[in-house]
């Protein structure tokens, strides 16, 4: 049942591609699908490349002012200085971060990485080195 589905689908899509005869019309209609295919694959890799996850990007110092802290546990981390605010991923235990201004706000620290992100994480979660 699901092939003559799929068999429908396929001549529609060719005939509405301009498909001259039963054989062209099944052609086109592959090859839309295939391509439709492709584009959904590439799509998918890119919104999976392009997120905003922290696992494996290092902290950077940004100026002279920045304090090296070390993560008591893996914590998660905040697109905002808020624990209602979405996670974005979670810091690695035993890895070292740099604070820049570890007094601007009362419960978290910010965290820049190298690829310009800035997150939040609770301050509880890491200690100073």
């Amino acid at each position: 049942m699901e092939i003559l589905v799929l068999l429908a689908v396929v001549v529609i899509i060719g005939a509405l591609l301009g498909g001259k005869s039963f054989g062209g019309t099944v052609r086109k209609g592959c090859g839309f699908l295939i391509m439709l295919l492709i584009l959904g694959v590439i799509a998918i890799a890119i919104f999976y490349y392009s997120r905003t996850d922290t696992e494996g990007q290092e902290a950077i110092s940004t100026t002279e002012n920045s304090t090296n802290y070390i993560a008591k546990e893996n914590c998660s981390t905040y697109s905002k200085p808020d624990i209602e605010s979405t996670s974005e991923g979670s810091l690695e235990i035993g890895k070292n971060y740099f604070v820049k201004d570890n007094d601007k706000f009362n419960y978290f620290y910010e965290i820049t990485f190298q690829n310009g992100v800035k997150l939040f994480v609770r301050k509880e979660c890491l200690e100073r080195k």
